[in-house]
């Protein structure tokens, strides 16, 4: 009997301890664990990226905080980050100059050796028309009107940081349509929602996972389209499902454009599986990232931004594809460089993922669709 009442008591004390507190996603390194840090390969463009960030920041309320591994930053200081890092990146002795003036933290990554999985992103070219016609009949739509976002933390401010998509029916709120009901189902069709029409179902498809693109209209003309939001659905990689599916071995993009070129009677069944659905708008430059700003091919990468603020500076290791202009993959080479947290995308969650542009065109469509690479990846902060 004593051993049971000892036991319960054990029981209601252990019960009322606080969880443990999960591990950090950013460890800070002292200097003799610091990486061998390299200049870009191309500085004039680095620094073009580089810009861009400060020009983020100065839209910003100079007091707006972000967090870093808990500390607060404002967007002032951040700026001034930059600011500083450019400067000591165009001395002598730049390395020194950055160790005496910077903090350097490690992603947690996704094991105990702190592995980050790198993958790869560009902007696509579709072709399209502001009128359907035979050719160009599959649309791209702008926000709906009846899509509602939800802020939790205005019913409960002791709930957790979350935006909600959905819409009302009846006197409830019901997720949002998902990619089956809105391709398959035509629930949007028709309601004056499609902003542009565009020739090939796979390419819209590739659109919807860039987030941002091209489209060339007959005249020639360019149409730059952006993220505007997503139905709130999961996102789903069709890659997964193809290969547990035994359709293809080792998926790529390039390996399942080609599948879908072959097999079109397979899209529906495929494509429905990513619930997930991108809403675009017309822009007037592009490709645009998270800040509004243009992205720079290498120097810019999409992170977590609850881990990275927007706009800060990385340090990444890793290696990148090299490709012929017939998209063969032809080797890999070693990218050690400098880029920042200009981005975000809805696969690329945790201390453990990132992910790079490449830019436009063929090459870079093939670079991005090749890239699955472990490296470490790094952020630099003024010290406080």
């Amino acid at each position: 009997m004593g051993i049971v009442i000892i036991f319960l008591i054990l029981c209601i004390f252990v019960g009322c301890l606080p969880p443990p507190k999960p591990p950090p996603n950013l460890i800070k390194l002292p200097f003799k664990k610091w990486p061998v840090l390299k200049k870009p390969q191309d500085l004039d463009t680095f620094f073009v990226a580089l810009e861009r960030s400060l020009n983020y920041y100065q839209k910003l309320p100079p007091d707006y905080t972000f967090l870093v591994a808990g500390t607060p930053y404002t967007a002032l200081e951040m700026e001034k980050s930059l600011k500083i890092f450019k400067y000591c990146l165009n001395k002598s002795n730049w390395q020194s100059c950055i160790r005496n003036y910077f903090d350097l933290y490690q992603a947690a990554g996704l094991n105990q050796k702190r592995e980050v999985l790198f993958t790869g992103y560009y902007q696509p070219i579709l072709y399209g028309s502001f009128s359907p016609n035979e050719r160009f009949k599959y649309p791209i739509y702008r926000v709906p009107d009846e899509l509602l976002k939800i802020d939790l933390k205005r019913f409960d401010e002791t709930l957790p940081p979350r935006i909600l998509i959905g819409m009302v029916r009846g006197n409830e709120v019901i997720p949002f349509y998902s990619r089956a009901e809105i391709d398959y189902s035509l629930k949007l069709a028709g309601k004056g929602y499609e902003i542009i029409w565009v020739d090939d179902p796979i390419e819209l498809f590739f659109l919807h996972i860039q987030g941002s693109g091209i489209v060339i209209l007959p005249d020639g003309k360019k149409v730059y389209l952006h993220y505007a939001i997503s139905n709130g659905r999961p996102y789903k990689s069709i890659g997964q499902v193809m290969k547990t599916l035994g359709l293809l071995e080792k998926p790529n993009g390039i390996k399942i454009k080609k599948y879908f070129k072959n097999h079109p009677e397979m899209m529906k069944k495929i494509f429905s599986v990513n619930e997930s659905y991108i809403f675009f708008q017309i822009v007037e430059k592009g490709p645009l990232g998270a800040l509004d700003e243009i992205l720079t091919p290498y120097y810019s990468l999409a992170t977590d931004p609850n881990i990275f603020p927007k706009g800060s500076m990385l340090f990444l290791q890793t290696e990148i594809p090299i490709v012929d202009d017939k998209q063969n993959l032809k080797g890999w080479q070693t990218f050690h460089s400098f880029a920042l947290s200009q981005d975000t995308g809805s696969a690329i969650k945790g201390p453990g993922r990132a992910d790079i542009f490449f830019g436009t065109g063929n090459k870079a469509e093939a670079k991005a669709c090749y890239m699955a690479r472990r490296g470490k990846l790094y952020l630099l902060i003024k010290k406080k």
